[in-house]
């Protein structure tokens, strides 16, 4: 497969190709993805684990640096194969609008759900009905 990556750099416009990546990078990072609400999730259920006495800090920071990027990697992998498989101009414009949108529902749903686990766990401590696993 011949991207023309190639030929853009012979022509002397590299420096357009590493300015577009940029651009695209800064633009996908902006962009809520289903990866995102995967990776929030993850994160709040090892912070209850952290707090529970359940993992250690290593462990707990060892999970959130990888997976924070083997998680996003794997879903540009996905949408990039998607987008490889299905070329057709109209499937690719809808679909990366359909994938922004979900990904971002997703995320404002995890996170409206994290918000919430911790308001109870709050109000828990408030009354005195929580017991902290992670004291001993």
């Amino acid at each position: 497969m011949d991207l023309g990556i190639g030929k853009v750099i012979k022509d002397g416009n590299g420096n357009t190709l590493i300015f577009t990546a940029l651009i695209a990078a800064i633009l996908a990072n902006c962009t809520p993805t289903v990866a995102d609400g995967l990776y929030f999730n993850l994160q709040q259920k090892w912070k209850q684990d952290l707090e529970d006495g359940k993992i250690t800090p290593e462990q707990y920071w060892t999970r959130d640096v990888l997976h924070y990027y083997t998680i996003t990697a794997g879903y540009y992998v996905i949408v990039l194969l998607i987008m490889l498989a299905f070329s057709q101009n109209t499937f690719s414009t809808n679909s990366k609008i359909l994938l922004g949108i979900v990904g971002g529902g997703v995320v404002i749903g995890v996170a409206m759900k994290n918000v919430q686990k911790d308001k109870e766990v709050d109000e828990l401590k408030k009354s005195g009905k929580y017991y902290d696993n992670s004291n001993g």
